[in-house]
């Protein structure tokens, strides 16, 4: 597990550092730098005509130092302070110091010259108001610089992103890659500071990461690393009923595939066994598309005798996909809400249902939320909450947190980063893997399924929650390097998930 921190919590940890623990803030900028300088080395782009754009705040102060020792290297490195050197940190003032003893002089603007490499150490996680003036102009220059083919490297933070919401603060640098110091920045995860990030490296500095007991971040997030060890346990004696048997309430008159993606998913995170129940006009296609598949058809209205039969067989019920919104599907969910005291996973046309019907939001704050995950996307969000969509895209986290505060479950917020959390937990989860070929039909039945999947080998509904959706967004990643970007199909993500999962 990764922590990605807020512009409060960073600063947290840097006063520590300086003040407690006693390491001199210009030793961890001279860190800073050197680690900058490494990754661009690593990068093959430590050489050539580079610009250095400072800020007269620390973070400049880190860019004037890495144009340093990118100069003592060989670079030509032109040095640029934007802003009065009178209002600079001390520790800018000691390398502006540093660099005139070195024989190095330093521009107040910006000269018409190509360059290979662009510092962009203008603003760092601090930055409160949106950039104007002669900063915007600054930022617009080193835009064009990038798109005539110069590397823009962003020192901790692109200049003019947040570095808790990502939003853009006015206008932003857009990074090919950006080096962040000891973690990651909240909104170097999210979009669209995600985007302008480029390339994230996370390098060590020399902060402890002891401080977060302390101060415990309020973020995190998955690499590939953390997989192994979060995935459930298996029982060399195990039979299929110890891995979990799952039942699948999906589907309805045209919407066969949901149920198929969804139960295939099941089955590929794990479980030893899935139950369908869903229209009988499904039922061939079921049983040719998913043979492992137990099922349950009914004619005309669901029998409730049957439905109470399978909820006493199953450890987890999964409903919603492709259910749709007619008076079978509302009678499938009521029945759960009121009958199932198992853990669930709702998604689609069931939270649609809960949004529009407020006996059955009623019912679903009844539960003992932490068994429950909801799989919202953005549309099936702002309909949960009966909000619009422009307080959504304004407010995310602060949506997404009223959500899973109103409801009590655990929360799987889908967008192009997904975010998890749980009114009863102790995090946020803001997702990393995935790409844009994910957006495709049938892509959120498949996550619903995979968490259901895990749910049923006795994973907890939050942990199951924040693993399936890096799984997902894992085998996403794998379909893509195989298929692009544009030919993704939510079957091929189905497919990759036994490579990730291996």
């Amino acid at each position: 597990m990764q922590y990605a921190v807020t512009s409060a919590e960073m600063k947290f940890y840097d006063a520590e550092t300086i003040s407690k623990i006693g390491m001199p803030s210009l030793v961890l900028m001279e860190r800073a730098a050197l680690e900058t300088v490494r990754v661009l080395t690593e990068e093959g782009k430590a050489g050539g005509k580079v610009l250095v754009v400072a800020g007269v705040g620390n973070n400049g102060g880190d860019g004037l130092a890495i144009g340093r020792m990118l100069a003592l290297s060989g670079a030509e490195v032109t040095f640029l302070l934007a802003g009065s050197e009178d209002k600079a940190s001390s520790e800018t003032k000691s390398q502006i110091e540093i660099l005139r003893n070195l024989g190095f002089s330093i521009q107040s603007k910006l000269k018409n010259r190509e360059y290979d490499i662009v510092i962009d150490a203008l603003f760092g996680i601090g930055l409160g108001r949106p950039i104007e003036g002669a900063y915007r102009e600054l930022v617009e220059e080193m835009e064009k610089m990038r798109q005539r083919g110069a590397l823009v490297c962003s020192v901790d933070i692109p200049s003019g992103i947040s570095a808790d919401t990502g939003k853009i603060m006015g206008c932003a640098v857009k990074a090919d890659v950006t080096v962040t110091y000891a973690f990651a920045k909240r909104g170097e995860l999210l979009y669209p500071g995600r985007e302008y990030t480029g390339k994230l490296v996370v390098r060590d500095i020399g902060i402890p990461h002891k401080l977060t007991e302390q101060l415990k971040p309020e973020t995190f997030f998955y690499d590939k690393r953390d997989v192994p060890w979060r995935m459930p346990k298996r029982r060399p004696d195990g039979n299929k009923g110890t891995f979990g048997k799952v039942l699948l309430i999906s589907g309805s008159l045209d919407m066969c595939g949901a149920c198929i993606l969804c139960g295939s998913s099941i089955l590929r995170a794990g479980a030893g066994m899935v139950k369908i129940i869903s229209p009988e006009c499904n039922r061939e296609i079921i049983q040719k598309s998913l043979p492992e598949a137990m099922l349950y058809s009914y004619e005309q209205f669901p029998k409730e005798n049957q439905l109470q039969k399978s909820l006493e067989w199953a450890d987890i019920i999964v409903a919603g996909p492709g259910l749709g919104m007619g008076k079978e599907a509302y009678f499938l969910t009521e029945y759960c809400l009121l009958n199932g005291k198992i853990p669930m996973v709702l998604d689609a046309d069931a939270l649609n249902l809960i949004g529009k019907h407020k006996e059955l939001a009623e019912l679903l704050r009844r539960q003992d939320g932490k068994r429950i995950v909801l799989t919202p996307h953005p549309g099936e969000l702002v309909r949960l909450l009966d909000t619009d969509m422009e307080s959504y895209r304004e407010k995310r986290m602060e949506t997404v947190k009223e959500a899973a505060k109103r409801y009590g479950c655990v929360l799987a917020s889908k967008d192009a980063v997904t975010v998890v959390l749980g009114e009863a937990e102790g995090g946020v989860f803001i997702n990393t893997s995935g790409n844009d070929g994910m957006a495709t039909a049938g892509s959120g039945d498949v996550l619903a399924g995979i968490i259901g999947g895990l749910m049923a080998q006795r994973l907890p509904a939050y942990e199951a929650a924040c693993l399936g959706v890096y799984l997902h967004g894992r085998a996403g990643d794998e379909a893509v390097m195989e298929n692009g970007k544009y030919a993704v199909t939510a079957t091929d993500i189905v497919r990759y998930l036994s490579r990730v999962m291996k």
